[in-house]
């Protein structure tokens, strides 16, 4: 059984981007990384799919890693006035705008890896 919901029914796919990351942390038992983002110096967490080795990345190591954005199709309790962020996927968006957003909405936004490389 996996640990991530659905995307089809539950998430909307909306970019994918290559950034350069510092994991702070790792948790084996939900696939979860806690990284700041090194271009804005925000943190955000990043969910590991099963097919990635979480046992090769590091804590405070930087790294480039290949990131699917998501957001949730259910957007209740968002503001009027970010319904459109949610709402309007065929809009460019930056990476730094979701993970903005990630800090008012954790539970809408998910950030799923798809790559590690070395930095």
């Amino acid at each position: 059984m996996s640990v991530f919901p659905k995307r089809s029914n539950n998430w909307v796919y909306r970019i994918f981007e290559r950034r350069a990351v510092s994991i702070k942390a790792k948790n084996l038992d939900v696939r979860k990384i806690a990284a700041v983002d090194l271009q804005t110096s925000l943190p955000f967490g990043i969910e590991v799919p099963a097919d990635i080795s979480m046992e090769d990345v590091e804590i405070d190591t930087a790294y480039f890693v290949g990131l699917k954005v998501y957001t949730a199709r259910d957007v209740t309790g968002v503001a009027p006035e970010n319904i459109e962020f949610f709402k309007v996927v065929d809009v460019n968006q930056s990476i730094e705008d979701f993970i903005k957003a990630y800090w008012l909405y954790p539970k809408l936004i998910k950030f799923e890896l798809s790559k590690v490389e070395s930095l």
